[in-house]
């Protein structure tokens, strides 16, 4: 009985914890060690971090909260800020506090951040929209979400494969750059990815950003009710899990191919081919570091033959760079410059934990970077073969000894890149042979970011794990084993018929 107590007391002291009134005073001195560093000491969103973060935090003296479930332009309520609190938002610097912070000390901080504005006593929070007509998901809603998207033009912004692929420079009401959220990556829709969550953003739109409401019956590109949920269950179907990053994930796997490896990005055996996606993180650690990425995962797919290793190289960019691209450069925020990919590779590759420095290598162990990029406009792509040991030290060789070659193309808001090299390589090249782990490291620049140089994102090492080749023994054993004991149970199966014809023969006499 005294065991039960001890969880029954702890319940019911969260339980009036979570009942007792919200509190401002106490909210800020939980804020003041959690929150200010980013959001500033004044709620203004000017923290000593904030000038390395993109989104910038919230401001909180404007009033303005851009993920919210009540009706019209009214405020949030307190859930809608205690959500964000409790559950961060993705793709942002902004965590999610639940597992830090109690239930009583969000609920003070909720009440405390409400204190930078005076919205919330010039008006009360709106009602919450209704979500009591969600309809059953279906093809032919979906098939009616579909043709929406189009009717409310959701393609000019958010593109036609829904990857964010935008057709005009838009910016926030802060004046900075807003890309379009891509839509089959629902893991980073910061208010929430389930269809209701979805119908919700639709409906109240964005405040503060140029994705308008479209449930404001005032406007005239208002949608119905039930044309909002189709496009919900549309915007829905199009997510793509296979290509969400996993920190358990971390091998790329080629499989084997008898035939010649095509160089074309869309052939059926590259989309067969298994595929892994990794994090991209920001360099920070040499000059000129990043601290603003828009890119922040690759998709890598990997085949191999007798002959040579490929590695096709995915990711999604709100813009193909190539300096002279004049459409192109009039959506960049600032100066713009190639877009670009790299594979590194140790050339004396370990499976242990001893492994070349991460960045480019270092003096004692150097690694080889296949390098490709998007060129200027009207050039074509280019390719190059370098040898590392460190930051700035890098060598460049003529691929052609090693075999190695590489391609790409821009569709539908994807760069998709093909790196080819023979699997022997040249004197000085990471050999590839099957049924090891090799290391590999992924490098990325996204022109449009104003990213060159070391001045990019990249992974950590992971690795590319070549399946060994099917052989006779491994096609032809299995099959005999298989025969053998099918003919043994079928011989004693025999010998038992006869046997039981003996005993009736017997008993018969």
């Amino acid at each position: 009985m005294r065991r039960l107590a001890i969880p029954l007391v702890l319940l019911l002291a969260q339980a009036l914890a979570a009942a007792a009134p919200a509190d401002s005073e106490v909210g800020r001195a939980v804020y003041d060690r959690w929150c200010a560093r980013c959001h500033g000491a004044e709620g203004d969103g000017n923290g000593p971090a904030a000038p390395f973060l993109m989104p910038r935090p919230r401001d909180f003296t404007l009033g303005v909260y851009k993920y919210k479930s009540t009706e019209g332009t009214r405020p949030p309520s307190d859930q809608d800020i205690g959500r964000m609190v409790a559950e961060g938002m993705p793709g942002t610097a902004m965590p999610g506090w639940k597992d830090v912070l109690g239930e009583g000390d969000r609920q003070n901080v909720v009440a405390y951040v409400k204190t930078f504005s005076d919205i919330f006593e010039a008006e009360e929070p709106g009602p919450p929209i209704s979500l009591a007509g969600r309809p059953a998901d279906s093809p032919q809603l979906v098939a009616v979400g579909k043709d929406t998207y189009r009717k409310a033009k959701c393609h000019e912004c958010h593109g036609d494969a829904g990857k964010g692929n935008p057709s005009k420079k838009l910016k926030d009401d802060w004046g900075a750059p807003a890309w379009p959220r891509n839509l089959t990556r629902p893991w980073t829709f910061r208010g929430g990815s389930d269809v209701k969550d979805i119908y919700t953003r639709i409906t109240v739109g964005i405040p503060g950003m140029p994705m308008p409401a479209f449930g404001d019956a005032g406007k005239p590109d208002a949608l119905t009710e039930w044309e909002r949920w189709s496009v919900a269950h549309y915007v829905a179907s199009l997510a793509d899990p296979a290509r969400r990053p996993s920190p358990a994930a971390n091998v790329a796997k080629a499989s084997y191919r008898a035939e010649e490896i095509p160089a074309d990005v869309t052939a059926q055996v590259w989309l067969d081919a298994p595929a892994v996606s990794f994090r991209l993180a920001p360099q920070i650690i040499a000059a000129e570091r990043l601290f603003t990425p828009v890119v922040d995962q690759v998709t890598v797919r990997a085949l191999y033959n007798d002959r040579e290793v490929a590695l096709l190289v995915e990711w999604d960019d709100p813009t193909p760079s190539r300096p002279g691209d004049r459409v192109q450069a009039a959506l960049a925020p600032g100066e713009m410059f190639e877009d670009a990919v790299a594979a590194q590779f140790p050339v004396a590759p370990s499976e242990g934990p001893d492994k070349p420095y991460f960045g480019h290598g270092d003096a004692a162990n150097p690694v080889n970077v296949w390098y490709w990029r998007a060129g200027r406009a009207g050039a074509g792509s280019a390719y190059a073969l370098f040898d590392m040991r460190g930051m700035g030290s890098k060598v460049e060789r003529d691929p052609a000894p090693s075999g190695l070659s590489a391609s790409g193309e821009y569709t539908d808001g994807t760069w998709r890149v093909v790196f080819r090299r023979s699997r022997l390589g040249d004197t000085g090249d990471v050999p590839f042979e099957s049924g090891r782990l090799i290391p590999v490291a992924f490098a990325n620049w996204d022109g449009s970011n104003g990213e060159k140089g070391s001045k990019h994102t990249l992974t950590p090492w992971v690795w590319l794990w070549l399946e060994p080749a099917p052989s006779l023994k491994t096609a032809y054993v299995p099959t005999a084993v298989a025969l053998l004991l099918a003919g043994g149970l079928l011989g004693a199966s025999a010998r038992a018929r006869r046997a039981g014809g003996r005993r009736e023969h017997g008993e018969g006499k």
